[in-house]
Parts: structure tokens; C-alpha cells; sequence
């Protein structure tokens, strides 16, 4: 009996311990970019009629930018990726947008830590406010200060322009389409955990702050976008996926109910909102609807 409760112990430790390490090596993955991804080097952006630009931000770190310019354009719509992804992933969003507002030139760029852009340590939508706000202010020195924009960004990019909303950091922005926004850090980082290592989020969210608050001294639990969106005062459209492979479809309504600005909720089957392009349908033609009354 003595040596059943040994080996059951040592195997009750063994395993405790080979999961402390897959959490905090999940963590680590997450918070540091691991390699440069030689595929957003491809001349993908031409194709579209896109150039390729760089500006430096506060850290004097390179980011990578990609615009795709309409002559007479009345706005500019600005793009922004998914956590681990880059520019390259919107491609197909393009012909949407430009769609559902004519005339407008689209700018897309590569986060910090991803694409091709410099950097190592990722945002998650917080520490990337300042690069947005470089964006914006490039926008308005190209075009003019009294160009207006329209913000577009699924998962983290969506929550990098809720944030920089919700804290007063965006100017002549007329519109916002989030796609995919999680609530909060915490949740978002162990709900994708738990995908990805079938850990329980209870078991893995405590781990996964205590890691990244030890690396950066950065507390993910107070990175909380639901608290920023009650200061958000442009018009949103708030797009989830039930199909949504990012972040749970749960998050949505959390974030749509507490935000302050004129809004719409879109819940839609379709993997992404671009899938919609061709639809005729009165509950597609009702996002139009919105944008037509509210720009």
C-alpha cells in the first residue's frame, strides 16, 4: 500500500510539474516573437495595387506598413491583424472594405513583434496604442488634418483601436469595425491556452499572468478593454464570428454591452466578415444600413 501512495504521488508531481512547464513555455511563445516569418517577405501587396512603407515609432523601431491608394479618396481606412499574424492575413478583406466604403484608400500594418516590423515583445493590443496613434498621425501629415478614417481590426487589432478610443487617442476617425474583440487580456491568453494544452483556464490564467508580470511587469488582468469602451465615443460595429477560431464568441457581449458609443452588435456564421462581399440578404445589408447613417 506504502509504495501504491509513492508511485501514485510521484506521479501526481510528475505531472504537475510537466504542466507548470508547457503553461509557462505557452506563455513564453506568446509573449515573444520566436522567428521571423520569411512569407511576409512575398510581393503578395502589388497584386492589389499596394506599396510598402516603414515609419518609425517612439522606440525607433521600424514598423511595416502597406497602402493601397484610391485617386480623390474621401478617407482612409486603416487595418489592423490578429495576435501571431501579420498584414499579409487581410489581403482578402481589402476588396470588402473598399466596398462598403467607396473611394477610400486602406492602409494596413504589421503590429510590433510581428510581420515585418521590429520588435520582440508583444502588445496585446495595449503597448501597441502608441504605434496606432503614429498611423493615425501619418494619415492626417499625408492627406491633410481634415482626412477622415475608418478603423478596421480582428482579435487583438480590434482591441488595440477599442483601447486607443476608449483613451482619447484617435482623431478624424469617423468609424470603427471590430471583428473578434476579446474582453480582456486574462481571459482572452487562457482561453487559448486551454485550447491549445486542454489545461483548465482556472488552472492556466494564474500561471500565464504570473509568468508575463515576472518577464515585462506588465499585470494582464488590468488589461482590460471592457473598461476602455465606456469612454469610446465613435460609432462601432461590433463583428464575432460564432465560428470563430480566435476568440470565444462569449467575448462579444461583454464588450458591446459596456461600450458608450453609438453601436451595433453583427453576429455572423460566416468564418469572416469579408465571406459577406457578395450577400444581398437584409441582415447583411443592415451593417451598410449602419454605416450609411452614421458617417
Amino acid at each position: 500500500m506504502k509504495k501504491r501512495t509513492v508511485i501514485a504521488s510521484t506521479l501526481t508531481i510528475s505531472t504537475l510539474t510537466a504542466g507548470l512547464s508547457l503553461m509557462n513555455q505557452f506563455a513564453h511563445n506568446i509573449l515573444y516573437r520566436q522567428r521571423l516569418d520569411k512569407s511576409n517577405e512575398e510581393d503578395w501587396y502589388s497584386d492589389l495595387g499596394g506599396k510598402k512603407f516603414k515609419i518609425k515609432n517612439h522606440k525607433k523601431l521600424y514598423l511595416q506598413g502597406y497602402l493601397f491608394e484610391e485617386e480623390n479618396a474621401k478617407r482612409t481606412i486603416v487595418c489592423l491583424h490578429r495576435l501571431e499574424q501579420s498584414s499579409q492575413t487581410l489581403k482578402e478583406t481589402i476588396p470588402y472594405l473598399k466596398k462598403l466604403f467607396p473611394c477610400s484608400n486602406v492602409l494596413l500594418y504589421d503590429a510590433h513583434a510581428h510581420g515585418l516590423s521590429d520588435g520582440y515583445i508583444r502588445g496585446f493590443g495595449y503597448q501597441d496604442v502608441l504605434d496606432l496613434m503614429y498611423f493615425n498621425t501619418y494619415v492626417l501629415q499625408k492627406y491633410g488634418e481634415d482626412h477622415h478614417l475608418i478603423m478596421y481590426g480582428q482579435g487583438v487589432g480590434a482591441n488595440t483601436i477599442l483601447n486607443a478610443s476608449g483613451l482619447g487617442q484617435l482623431k478624424n476617425v469617423d468609424m470603427i469595425i471590430s471583428e473578434g474583440a476579446y474582453d480582456n487580456v486574462y481571459h482572452y491568453l487562457s482561453a487559448r491556452c486551454q485550447k491549445s494544452l486542454n489545461i483548465s483556464h482556472k488552472i492556466n490564467a494564474p500561471i500565464i499572468r504570473q509568468f508575463i508580470k515576472k518577464e515585462i511587469n506588465k499585470d494582464i488582468k488590468k488589461m482590460n478593454t471592457v473598461a476602455l469602451v465606456k469612454k469610446n465615443e465613435i460609432p462601432t460595429i461590433f463583428v464575432h464570428s460564432k465560428e470563430d477560431g480566435d476568440v470565444p464568441f462569449k467575448h462579444v457581449f461583454s464588450v458591446y454591452n459596456h461600450n458608450a458609443s453609438v453601436k451595433m452588435l453583427f453576429p455572423i456564421k460566416e468564418k469572416s466578415l469579408y465571406e459577406l462581399i457578395d450577400k444581398t440578404d437584409t441582415y447583411t445589408l443592415s451593417l451598410q444600413e449602419f454605416v450609411n447613417e452614421n458617417i
